[in-house]
């Protein structure tokens, strides 16, 4: 344990201010009344008390307290979400300490409770929980905890540094899994610029055998199990499986703007995490990149308990801040995945970037369904809520209204170019990502 800083307590300040009192109302008495009265006793409680200051400061700083910390809490947490951390003070001691107790957590976390402040009785042990919640994503270090008590006098306050240090890795906030509400595949597809397509009938996987049910069609019943039971028998299809969903990430610029507490980075990574354990849970198979000045590649993801890996494989991800090429996120991709996939991009498009993209587009046409879910950037919304009195407001509310057009103008020629396309806020990023998904699959489109 290291001290980390010795202060004088409130407690000596009260003493000091009482002699400074003292000798002031003594020297005042005797010049009125006893010029010749001797001080020497008065100095002397004076010099005996910086004595036994100096006496029990250095004691303490010497006799480093007998208190033991350990710490618990989970190894992996969520982004953004309320955590508890518990400590496990023992004092192994026969003095009672009045003790004041904090972490030295990362400066990107908060600390939601109070500082811990309780008395400890000697030989015990005592539990105390405190709330931190982290927002940023990362493998992250505890180094240890500060402890401030009064020396033995109660003249000095120390703060000692018990330098037990846990490790703490902050991921996506996969909590989002176990909330499936809005997630039911009831996408409007032809909204979003597919303006026909039809469910294959041939193209579903075999099921099982069942008996025929009014509203089959004749091409269910399946004849030989009919006149094997001499009863109508139907076959029945499932989705098929084993269908390939690739994400491309943007994990340049536009995504490092913040909504709230998370960036736009950190809300679509949570929607594709989701994504991952729907996609992966229905059979199907996975990869994902990230494209910037860097970019990541996690091909052939299967079983829906290796979503750890996706997790696993983007916690630590940050976007930098260098701008997106489309184009050549698309070159990569198209070199690295060979078989047709639903790839979905998810970025914050304005309306510059939509001349590589068209042509990035394009390229993964070739050969892959193409989806792009464009986050909304708020800024402009509320540019356009205020009412306008001036010339200024004008201004602004005209610009935002013309920038939202023609993003909205560039969708919708991807979409004649036959992309999905749609612009979604961060509050609803979960359900457009799963249900462009599921409604894919309800088309039977790959």
């Amino acid at each position: 344990m290291r001290l980390v800083s010795i202060k004088p307590a409130k407690s000596q300040f009260i003493v000091i201010a009482l002699l400074i009192v003292s000798a002031i109302g003594l020297a005042l008495y005797r010049q009125m009344n006893y010029p010749d009265m001797s001080l020497s006793a008065f100095y002397g409680m004076i010099s005996a008390f910086f004595v036994v200051a100096c006496i029990d400061g250095y004691l303490s700083w010497r006799r480093p307290p007998g208190i033991v910390i350990k710490r618990s809490h989970d190894s992996n947490i969520s982004l953004d979400v309320e955590q508890t951390i518990s400590l496990n003070i023992d004092n192994k001691t026969k003095r009672i300490y009045q003790l004041e107790v904090t972490d030295d957590i990362p400066p990107k976390w908060r600390q939601l409770s109070p500082l811990l402040s309780f008395r400890l009785a000697p030989l015990s042990t005592q539990t105390q929980n405190y709330r931190i919640k982290a927002i940023r994503r990362g493998l992250y270090q505890i180094s240890g905890t500060f402890i401030r008590l009064s020396s033995q006098m109660g003249l000095w306050k120390l703060t000692w540094h018990e330098g037990t240090s846990s490790q703490i890795r902050v991921f996506p906030n996969f909590s989002a899994i176990s909330d499936l509400s809005g997630l039911n595949g009831s996408l409007n597809l032809t909204e979003a610029g597919l303006k026909k397509f039809n469910k294959r009938g041939t193209g579903m996987d075999f099921n099982q055998l069942r008996d025929y049910r009014e509203g089959d069609s004749i091409r269910q019943i399946d004849w030989a199990a009919t006149g094997r039971f001499n009863k109508p028998i139907s076959r029945e299809y499932q989705e098929e499986k084993n269908q390939n969903i690739t994400v491309l990430l943007d994990s340049g610029k536009r995504m490092c703007v913040q909504d709230d507490e998370l960036s736009y980075f950190d809300h679509a990574l949570n929607a594709l995490i989701l994504l991952s354990y729907t996609a992966l849970k229905n059979g199907d198979q996975l990869s994902f990149m990230s494209f910037g000045e860097t970019s990541r590649w996690l091909p052939k993801v299967k079983g829906a308990r290796n979503v750890s890996q996706v997790i696993n494989h983007f916690f630590d991800l940050y976007p930098d801040t260098g701008a997106s090429d489309y184009l050549t996120a698309a070159q990569t991709l198209m070199q690295k995945q060979h078989k047709r996939s639903l790839v979905l991009l998810v970025t914050c498009l304005r309306d510059e970037d939509f001349s590589d993209l068209v042509e990035a587009c394009r390229l993964m046409q070739q050969k892959h369904l193409v989806a792009v879910i464009s986050i909304t950037e708020p800024v402009y919304q509320a540019m356009r809520k205020p009412q306008v009195t001036s010339f200024e407001q004008a201004l602004a509310y005209s610009s935002a209204a013309y920038i939202e057009q023609k993003v909205k103008k560039r969708l919708s020629l991807l979409q004649y170019q036959g992309v999905i396309c749609f612009q979604v806020e961060t509050s609803a990023l979960n359900a457009r990502v799963i249900n462009t998904y599921l409604s894919v699959k309800k088309g039977g489109l790959l």
